[in-house]
């Protein structure tokens, strides 16, 4: 009895040891918070994109447990580790750190985190202004790089070591990833699992996501702050009677690329503000617990229901129905989306 036992037992002990094995070989990405902010679509989308490949372990991770702000919107996020608790857990450090845009770009203890993290052999990679982030902190100098369309000019008198490319969704130059602007977020995501975890995995989880395959092709020239776009905002902004306070419902298992690009697109319109509606908390589709204001307005003026597949094209055709198709494009070129290019106005 005892020798029929013993070779099911190995047999169990060295499947338990592959998955063991496994789980401990599966890449760690961690997306950089800060309390003081952090642009919603820049964490939430390579968020959900990662975490929801199944193939690569991804975590929030800000300085310290406090909440963060998903900025423009009114909405808070928990971060999932912190500096010191990585430290502790995993001595070697990341394999990737993700760094979205932050409201303050420039800051001396973060710069030193980012740079030992770079030291370490972690890849670096930002999304859209996140870049600022990575100029600041001195890991884009003698590299080729790439920003929001709106900070190209500036960033470039600035940081006139970098060579600043506008051709290209994303840039890779050695370790270091950089992308254009916000709506960069999804392919390069995609084309970040592609790297860690393969194209059938990529592919897969792109086609769960209903989004399109990676495509690195750009033109950044088509995207400009025009005399009619200074005018929308103008005219949006002046007429204050008509702002709204719109509600972006919490709900547990929500999808975090839906809600980030609903938080965000709502909030750029100049005419309205996001705020995230219902329950104090709720816990997303992947485990990050998203936060409501603890000061809401007493009536939201507008409630939107969070978009299923095609999220920033369904958002971007919400607030055309609300405001007009004018304003639309206007938050799709601050997405840098194709659909906000000037060309299409």
């Amino acid at each position: 009895m005892i020798r029929r036992l013993i070779p099911r037992f190995l047999a169990g002990f060295a499947a338990a040891l592959a998955l063991a094995t496994g789980a401990a070989a599966k890449p760690l990405v961690v997306i950089l918070a800060d309390p003081r902010g952090v642009e919603a679509v820049d964490l939430l989308t390579p968020y959900a994109i990662l975490a929801e490949s199944g193939a690569v372990d991804v975590k929030v991770i800000a300085p310290t447990a406090e909440p963060v702000r998903l900025r423009p919107a009114m909405a808070w996020a928990a971060p999932q580790t912190t500096f010191a608790k990585l430290a502790q857990e995993r001595p070697q450090g990341p394999d990737v750190v993700l760094v979205p845009a932050l409201k303050v770009d420039d800051d001396p203890a973060r710069n030193a985190w980012l740079q030992a993290q770079a030291r370490g052999g972690a890849r670096i990679m930002s999304i859209c202004n996140g870049a600022k982030v990575l100029a600041a902190a001195g890991l884009l100098d003698g590299r080729q790089a790439t920003i929001h369309w709106f900070s190209q000019s500036r960033m470039a008198r600035k940081y006139p070591e970098v060579t600043w490319r506008r051709d290209l969704r994303w840039v890779s130059d050695g370790p270091v990833t950089t992308t254009a602007g916000i709506s960069a977020s999804e392919p390069a995501s995609l084309q970040l699992l592609r790297e860690l975890a393969g194209e059938a995995v990529m592919l897969q989880t792109a086609r769960r996501m209903g989004l399109s395959p990676p495509d690195q092709r750009h033109d950044g020239d088509d995207f400009r702050l025009t005399l009619k776009g200074m005018g929308l905002v103008v005219a949006n902004k002046l007429t204050f009677w008509r702002h709204e306070d719109v509600g972006v419902p919490l709900a547990s298992g929500m999808d975090e690329l839906a809600l980030g690009v609903a938080l965000d697109g709502w909030s750029r319109t100049y005419r309205s503000l996001a705020w995230t509606a219902g329950p104090a908390s709720a816990v997303s589709r992947h485990g990050l617990i998203i936060y409501r204001s603890q000061e809401p307005p007493e009536r939201f003026d507008r409630q939107v229901a969070l978009p299923g597949k095609n999220v920033d094209l369904a958002v971007f055709q919400q607030i055309r129905k609300a405001y007009g198709e004018p304003t639309a494009r206007f938050v799709a070129l601050q997405f840098e989306h194709p659909w906000g290019a000037v060309s299409a106005w």
